[in-house]
């Protein structure tokens, strides 16, 4: 499932082939607010910068509209 999450993500962001894209599954933190399990996802663009963001799903849940609603909002706080 994390290889098809990157090439959403990796087709989302315009990024090329060869940009590093990190897709992990994270268990539950401490924090009674937490969520059971949640997709983690960061990836540098074509200048250099770092992009992260969560999906509040474990990656077998993630869909690639859950991954364009979370691109477009790191696009809307640029």
């Amino acid at each position: 499932m994390s290889a098809l999450i990157e090439s959403w993500v990796r087709a989302g962001a315009g990024l090329a082939p060869e940009a590093v894209v990190q897709v992990r599954d994270e268990p539950h933190c401490p924090d009674p607010g937490c969520p059971l399990r949640h997709t983690s996802i960061a990836w540098k663009d074509a200048a250099g910068k770092t992009h992260r963001t969560v999906i509040v799903k474990p990656p077998a849940y993630v869909r690639r509209p859950d991954v364009e609603r979370a691109l477009r909002l790191i696009a809307a706080m640029r």
